[in-house]
């Protein structure tokens, strides 16, 4: 990461994997089987296509570049699930991608999208600000946001039960 990104996106990805991490090991305390070790690379990995886009394709692009190297293509699927909390195979076919489903299926990858959505200028935000930002740029009723808040109450559920 250090070599291909800049330093705001690497500070960015590392405030990720704090957060990602400090989930995992609660969810874990709580029972769930959770790789804390795949959410952790994963995590610090998730925006690495950022080294050449920082439009939406950036996950596609992280995954190409994590499936070309045999020791990361394990965790490319965290670049494909991680904007928002995923998108449609509908949503990427208008944007311009490849038509594939990008939805976060792992609850580490779940994890991973979430600690992505609360972590705001390198900093640990609550869901409801990013889903105002959200809102100001696509629009209040926009499917990424009750998927976001519905991947942020699925974490929930387990963390307050």
């Amino acid at each position: 990461m250090e070599e291909l990104c800049e330093p705001n996106v690497v500070a960015h990805s590392k405030a990720v994997c704090e957060s990602a991490r400090e989930i995992a090991l609660l969810l874990l305390d709580k029972g769930l089987d959770v790789d804390v070790e795949s959410v952790e690379i994963g995590a610090l990995l998730h925006d690495i296509g950022r080294s050449e886009s920082h439009g939406i394709d950036h996950g596609v692009i992280g995954a190409r570049i994590l499936e070309n190297n045999p020791e990361l293509r394990a965790y490319s699927r965290f670049c494909l699930t991680h904007i928002g909390a995923g998108i449609s195979r509908d949503e990427a076919s208008a944007l311009g991608l490849p038509a594939k489903d990008y939805m976060p299926r792992s609850i580490e990858e779940k994890i991973v999208a979430h600690a992505d959505n609360i972590t705001l200028d390198g900093k640990k935000a609550d869901i409801n600000e990013t889903i105002k930002k959200m809102k100001k740029i696509l629009g209040a009723h926009h499917p990424a946001i009750s998927r976001v808040r519905e991947l942020g109450g699925y974490i929930d559920s387990f963390l307050y039960e």
